[in-house]
């Protein structure tokens, strides 16, 4: 007896299995926690029952004055049962209740007032039921109640005085029902409202003036509806507003000055919306926003002063925009505390070079996924704090050998994926990477895209001997040339290491072009040109040291005319080879034949002989 004082005096809690009901649990504070086959409320001790739990159990209805007797309950719970209906007298002499919890049940419809008798109520949770409806009685009388969740119902339309008597409300969570409109005075009498929950419902349009009245609101979420405008003005005076979620609607465009007079908002939800374009003037003064997200839109480009408002933002995420192809340079000028910024799988091409200079507190950039061709020596130089940078997946050929110098906090950059160009202009990037090879997470991704030689090379084992470049190739000669040659992408592996040259350059008034290549320091010269991936047609000639090139553009119509003509003599040389295969077969033919005859002849004149022979 002791030793249970003790642990009593310590706050313990010891089931008191003595006068407690079958299938329930008591415990010395007065909670009560019954499950499994109980069909209506057990007969508990009143003086020792504060707190009522009932899970899972076979409870259809609940009786008129069913917690009459129960005269201290401040808090029951009847969840996960087939409970259906609820007499208009079953909470009748239960007014000390503060909290009524009927979660998940099978509750299709409510009494009139059956609540009002609940004076002291201060939450009612009719979630995860079948309600289709509700009588514009329903909270009557309800002064007190604090916190309301009719989550996860059926309901369609909300009588514009349902909520006309809960002066004191709270939280008021509508989600996930099938709502359609929102009266205008639906929540004209929620002064005290800090949080509105209405995402996932069907939505399309809200009336002006519906949130005017709620001053203390702190969340807003709208989001997973099917709301294609909103008014002017429709947030302006909410200005403790904290979290705002316009997310998965249809919306097209945004009115100017939507988001101005909300200084407190810190999360700002706008993603999976069609979005055309958005105005200039749209945002106000938001120093404490720290998330914003804008992604899966239609948007092409941003306004300039789109963030410009936002100097407190820290993640932003303007990915996954699938036609957002070009960024203004100035668009991320004010925002000094950034520390995430997501541009992936949008289709930029470009970025200057100056795009991320003002983001001195950036960790992470991600610009993976889109069509970038290039990138600037410096559009990397003032982020000395990134550690996390996503460049794979675009149609970068190649980077400047010191586009990672100033960034040295990077502990991650991904950059396969992209058509990497192995010449020798790729060797100072190779060499970072070779020296980096531990920051590069996707190394066996980043491979050789051209020359057709090195296909699928990783760059990794790249070396100015596997590219062959002590090997003057025709790149090079075209450096020496007083003129310009158009040919590109043209090598020849051909010349000896130590060939010096010297050239001259004759330009025809036609479109054919003369080279003369004078080797100077050595008598070798092959007769093999390699010309890879050449746009031109050529053809070469050796004579005493001079190499003469004719190069035909692939375009106009002289060298239209020569492929004809190419193609005519093609035409004819099959023509004339199958006209001689034929000729050839004839005469094999009449050769054959001949021999046949001569043949016979002699078998006639040889027994002619023989027969003659014979008579004699």
């Amino acid at each position: 007896m002791w030793f249970i004082l003790i642990l009593l005096h310590m706050g313990l809690q010891l089931p008191l299995s003595l006068s407690c009901p079958s299938r329930c649990v008591c415990f010395p504070n007065g909670d009560v926690t019954c499950t499994g086959a109980i069909t209506e409320i057990p007969h508990l001790k009143a003086n020792q029952t504060f707190r009522l739990k009932l899970n899972n159990t076979l409870i259809t209805i609940l009786n008129p004055q069913s917690f009459q007797a129960l005269v201290f309950l401040q808090r029951v719970q009847i969840s996960h049962s087939p409970l259906a209906t609820i007499h208009p007298d079953a909470f009748h002499s239960a007014s000390q209740l503060r909290s009524v919890v009927l979660s998940s049940n099978l509750i299709s419809a409510l009494p009139p007032r059956v609540f009002s008798s609940l004076w002291n109520l201060e939450q009612l949770h009719m979630d995860g039921n079948q309600l289709m409806s509700l009588h514009a009685d329903t909270f009557k009388e309800l002064g007190s109640l604090t916190d309301l969740n009719i989550k996860k119902n059926q309901i369609a339309n909300l009588d514009a005085r349902i909520f006309q008597d809960v002066t004191s409300l709270n939280h008021l969570n509508l989600c996930e029902n099938l709502l359609q409109k929102i009266p205008q005075m639906l929540f004209h009498n929620l002064k005290q409202l800090k949080s509105l929950i209405l995402y996932s419902n069907q939505l399309k349009t809200i009336e002006e003036g519906s949130f005017d009245h709620l001053h203390n609101l702190l969340t807003l979420m709208l989001h997973k509806n099917q709301i294609q405008e909103i008014p002017p003005r429709l947030f302006w005076h909410m200005p403790s507003l904290l979290t705002l979620t316009l997310s998965g609607n249809q919306l097209r465009y945004i009115p100017r000055e939507t988001f101005y007079y909300l200084p407190n908002l810190t999360k700002l939800t706008l993603y999976k919306n069609p979005l055309i374009s958005l105005p200039d003037q749209l945002v106000g003064h938001m120093p404490r926003l720290q998330e914003l997200y804008l992604y899966n839109t239609n948007l092409t480009t941003v306004p300039w002063n789109l963030f410009a408002n936002m100097t407190g933002l820290r993640a932003l995420n303007l990915h996954f925009n699938e036609k957002l192809t070009s960024l203004p340079k100035d668009l991320f000028c004010c925002l000094p505390k950034l520390q995430k910024l997501s541009l992936k799988t949008n289709i930029l091409q470009d970025l200057h070079q100056d795009q991320f200079s003002a983001l001195t507190n950036l960790k992470t950039l991600l610009l993976s996924g889109n069509k970038l061709r290039s990138l600037s020596a410096k559009i990397f130089q003032n982020l000395h704090s990134l550690t996390e940078l996503g460049l794979s997946n675009n149609k970068l050929n190649n980077l400047p050998g010191d586009i990672f110098v100033h960034v040295t906090a990077l502990r991650s950059v991904t950059l396969g994926s992209n058509p990497w160009n192995c010449t020798c202009s790729i060797l100072d990037i190779a060499e970072w990477i070779i020296e980096n090879r531990n920051v590069v997470t996707d190394l066996h991704d980043v491979l050789c895209h051209e020359p057709y030689y090195l296909l699928n090379k990783q760059l990794v084992v790249l070396t100015s001997d596997s590219l062959k470049c002590g090997v003057t190739t025709t790149g090079d000669l075209a450096s020496c040339f007083t003129g310009t040659i158009t040919t590109s992408n043209v090598a020849t592996n051909t010349l000896s290491p130590t060939t010096i040259l010297s050239s001259h350059l004759t330009t025809t008034a036609s479109t054919t072009e003369e080279v003369h290549i004078d080797v100077t320091k050595s008598s070798v010269f092959y007769d093999t040109v390699v010309l890879v991936n050449g746009p031109d047609i050529v053809h070469n000639n050796r004579h005493q040291r001079w190499v003469y090139l004719w190069t035909v553009p692939t375009t106009g119509l002289y060298s239209g005319f020569l492929m004809a003509l190419h193609v005519v003599l093609i035409v004819t040389s099959v023509l004339l080879i199958i006209a001689n295969a034929y000729a050839l077969y004839r005469l094999h033919k009449a050769l054959w034949e001949t021999g046949m005859t001569l043949t016979r002849n002699q078998t006639i004149i040889t027994k002619r002989l023989l027969s003659f022979n014979g008579k004699l």
